[in-house]
């Protein structure tokens, strides 16, 4: 075998293309650089981020543009182009990439390697005034740190995924059995323990709308605007929709580039909340409120207070009203201001501790749902007050009960 061809052999065995031996930065960029600039696909900064970036913003019509620029943004390394900026954010990956993006990271990444090692020692390049603008987003850092996937799984896990083990019993392949051999696979959005592979699942099954949020079967479903097998999750308008919704406008907002500048993007929720197995039941409930949202929010005792009572409440929970039965009962979500020390104490023990509460009951008596704008129920929907000592117990059948407080 010849050295030529030995050399080609351990090239093209090492999984590299061909390139031969002495192309000039012109032909790299040609063959290598514009195929990416017109490719329609979506390039490997799609994986961390879900809009703002993408690679085909760090090229331009021409190599001298595409090399000043570069250059003008600190993005090319004249002295030592392997250490090039924009070959670092080339090379970073999630922590979980899938085979193709891993493909089309590598195809980037050799490339722009081959390119930017003939460019930087082509004297006509280097001879190129530098322009105004430099290459890359022109957004501020704010809407790009926004749009990236792991800011977008946060808010996921805090508005959705906190709420999730409400749709478990149907959704999740480990508990759905019955309703995968009735309606199939299709049913099995969840995907346990992984809030990252859900939400995935979700857009691929175009549960999110992200030209018409409201649209989104995300929201039809449970609400059973559109026939849902398991009946009403919640209402438009209520607490869990108000998550839900807030999570899927702003996904759509930023899967569509609408962000512009810092102003524009949603402050969190003052809020934070999370989905537990405590049931509460309340008896004797008047029949009047047939339908109507009920909701009743958790307050624990602390001398420390005026009225002894916590100045925010500990869990909270809404629910339409079974009035024939007299009857109301959901499972409680525990809440807390966003930066409260119990807050964290849920990643290991999600509960209410064992002690006496007082629990405010409001009733939606004036239409305020169903409206996606609805705004939540205050003491103006206040109908009575209860206090209850409980060790809150987990589970359906080892709820906590009261009585309907009579004036």
């Amino acid at each position: 075998m010849s050295l030529l061809k030995a050399v080609v052999f351990a090239v093209v065995l090492a999984g590299l293309p061909w390139t031969g031996f002495s192309q000039d930065a012109r032909t790299l960029f040609d063959k290598r650089i514009v195929p990416i600039l017109k490719s329609p696909n979506p390039s490997s900064c799609a994986e961390c981020h879900l809009s703002g970036v993408d690679l085909k913003d760090y090229i331009r019509e021409t190599q001298t543009e595409t090399f000043a620029a570069l250059v003008k943004g600190g993005l090319v390394d004249l002295k030592k182009p392997e250490a090039s900026k924009l070959l670092e954010f080339i090379r970073r990956a999630p922590q979980q990439p899938t085979p193709f993006s891993e493909r089309v990271r590598k195809e980037e990444l050799q490339a722009f390697s081959a390119w930017i090692r003939a460019a930087v020692n082509d004297p006509e390049l280097l001879k190129v005034p530098l322009p105004e603008q430099a290459a890359g987003s022109t957004l501020p850092v704010e809407v790009i740190r926004h749009a990236r996937q792991d800011q977008m799984l946060v808010s996921f896990v805090e508005n959705i995924w906190n709420e999730v083990n409400r749709c478990a019993a149907c959704h999740s392949p480990d508990q759905n059995a019955k309703q995968v051999k009735e309606h199939g696979e299709r049913v099995s959005w969840i995907r346990p323990r992984d809030p990252a592979a859900t939400l995935r699942a979700l857009v691929d099954a175009s549960l999110i709308d992200t030209e018409d949020p409201a649209q989104s079967l995300l929201l039809l479903k449970p609400t059973n605007t559109v026939k849902h097998g398991g009946g009403v999750k919640m209402v438009v308008g209520d607490r869990s929709y108000r998550q839900f919704r807030r999570f899927i406008d702003d996904y759509a907002a930023t899967a569509n580039g609408k962000y512009k500048t810092p102003e524009e993007l949603p402050q969190p929720a003052d809020e934070v909340s999370l989905a537990t197995e405590i049931w509460f039941k309340l008896t004797d409930v008047p029949e009047a409120f047939d339908q109507k949202v009920l909701q009743v929010d958790v307050y624990r005792a602390d001398p420390s207070q005026p009225d002894r009572w916590s100045a925010d409440r500990w869990a909270s929970s809404d629910r339409q009203v079974y009035g024939k039965g007299r009857l109301w009962q959901h499972s409680l979500s525990l809440t807390a201001p966003r930066n409260a020390a119990r807050v964290a104490d849920w990643k290991t023990r999600p509960a209410l501790p064992p002690g006496e509460y007082l629990v405010r009951i409001r009733v939606d008596q004036t239409g305020k749902y169903p409206n996606p704008a609805a705004k939540p129920l205050d003491d103006s929907d206040l109908v009575g007050e209860v206090v209850v000592d409980s060790r809150w117990p987990t589970g359906y059948g080892a709820m906590t009960a009261a009585k309907y407080p009579r004036k």
